[in-house]
């Protein structure tokens, strides 16, 4: 919400707000809308509902954002999730749960971007990992285990854009 609201101070024309929690995604786009309104800004939130740990719905959800916005030029992959069990204790579907929102979610929302990125040769991607992908820590082996498959992904991007020639 902080990445929002500061996108919002410097201007930006629009910002859509992924997330599961309707409530959380509310009350930041009302943040933001008060934030906007006291500085006779003119930025638009949108808020879209997605359970970001499925390609159907992260896929269905990004056509939704692209059907109301138009191409999207700059997306922060920022979603995560951490679930704080020592590996022992920590149950299989929270383990793949963690590593489908903190890295699969990526490739579902760059691929639904990239394509028009590279087209209009415009466009930022903005993967958002941790230090806990540097170095392991008690308690989140799924997570750092996330984190630098979040690195790597977004560094071979970057090297893909190089080869075709995208600035």
């Amino acid at each position: 919400s902080l990445m929002a609201m500061k996108f919002a101070e410097l201007g930006a024309k629009q910002i859509v707000l992924v997330d599961i929690n309707k409530n959380a995604l509310e009350e930041v786009r009302d943040r933001i809308n008060e934030s906007v309104k006291s500085q006779n800004g003119s930025t638009k939130v949108l808020i879209v509902q997605a359970d970001l740990s499925k390609e159907e719905t992260t896929t269905k959800a990004m056509n939704k954002i692209k059907a109301e916005v138009g191409n999207i030029s700059i997306l922060i992959n920022n979603a995560g999730i951490v679930t704080g069990k020592k590996i022992v204790d920590s149950p299989p579907k929270l383990m793949k749960l963690t590593m489908a929102v903190n890295i699969e979610a990526h490739f579902w929302t760059v691929k639904a971007v990239l394509p028009s990125m590279i087209e209009s040769n415009h466009g930022h991607i903005c993967t958002i990992a941790s230090s806990a992908g540097l170095l392991g820590v008690p308690g989140l082996a799924d997570y750092c285990a996330s984190k630098p498959a979040a690195v790597g992904f977004d560094e071979s991007i970057r090297m893909e854009m190089r080869h075709l020639g995208c600035t």
